[in-house]
């Protein structure tokens, strides 16, 4: 058998409001959102997906970085809903931006610059 490396199938976030947590990451964040019930509703991400369920938010130390295509348009679209982000910081391998969702998750959302992030 050959080995693999691990692949991310799916994250779990549970949120106080639903409805709030699909509207940021649907309207704000411009992710795509489907099966939003009352109980659950999906991000699709690239390789993998992001599940929103009512519940007690659990991700205190939890990061969360997911790549983009324009960082700095994610930043001024973050900022036309009134989230404070900061400026993009360029790590030489990827330029980022760290804020909190409206759960209190940290978010990190980069855009890579190079093939490897640095070790």
């Amino acid at each position: 058998m050959t080995y693999r490396d691990p692949e991310l199938h799916f994250l779990w976030m549970e949120v106080t409001n639903l409805a709030q947590a699909v509207w940021f990451y649907r309207e704000v964040l411009g992710f795509p959102v489907q099966d939003d019930t009352a109980n659950l509703a999906v991000v699709h991400l690239a390789n993998s997906k992001l599940y929103l369920a009512p519940g007690a938010p659990r991700g205190v130390g939890l990061h969360i970085a997911l790549a983009v295509d324009d960082i700095d348009r994610m930043a001024a679209r973050l900022r036309a809903h009134n989230v404070n982000v900061p400026d993009p910081v360029d790590e030489g391998w990827a330029r980022h931006i760290t804020f909190n969702d409206p759960e209190g998750y940290r978010l990190i959302l980069l855009q890579p610059t190079t093939e490897e992030p640095a070790p």
